[in-house]
């Protein structure tokens, strides 16, 4: 099941830019099933654009993370894959590339006074979407 690349429009890697060069902060919202896929390429836009190693990332989620944050268990999994021959950059998930690769901090939204004082690159504020009504 490969995921369908499209052309993403160059207003929002101009805005990436332009935050970074001007030392903003910039905010998008992304609504759909895909979006933990998005900012993959988001990130993927932050660290080309920014002249520092790749920006830390700070995940915020109120129950339901929708996948495993365990770090070293999906590390061995990726060594283990890429021993075995069978990772290829092409048909693997880059979401899940993008989990196993980059620093991200896990935080519950009432668990917030946790990070204060930290500084992150990149902030995911996760909303899961309301339960289907009961019929």
């Amino acid at each position: 099941m490969a995921m369908q690349r499209k052309k993403i429009d160059n207003r929002i890697r101009v805005l990436i830019e332009n935050g970074v060069a001007e030392k903003h902060r910039s905010f998008f919202v992304v609504v759909g099933d895909r979006g933990k896929d998005q900012v993959v390429i988001l990130h993927h836009m932050l660290s080309k654009s920014a002249v520092k190693a790749r920006p830390s990332v700070l995940w915020c989620y109120k129950k339901e993370l929708g996948f495993s944050s365990h770090r070293k268990k999906k590390m061995r999994k990726l060594q283990k894959r890429i021993k075995s021959g069978a990772l290829s950059v092409n048909e693997d998930d880059p979401f899940e590339l993008f989990i196993a690769a980059t620093n991200i901090r896990y935080c519950y939204y009432n668990e917030t006074h946790k990070i204060l004082g930290n500084t992150y690159g990149m902030c995911v504020l996760q909303v899961s979407p309301p339960p289907p009504p009961y019929i």
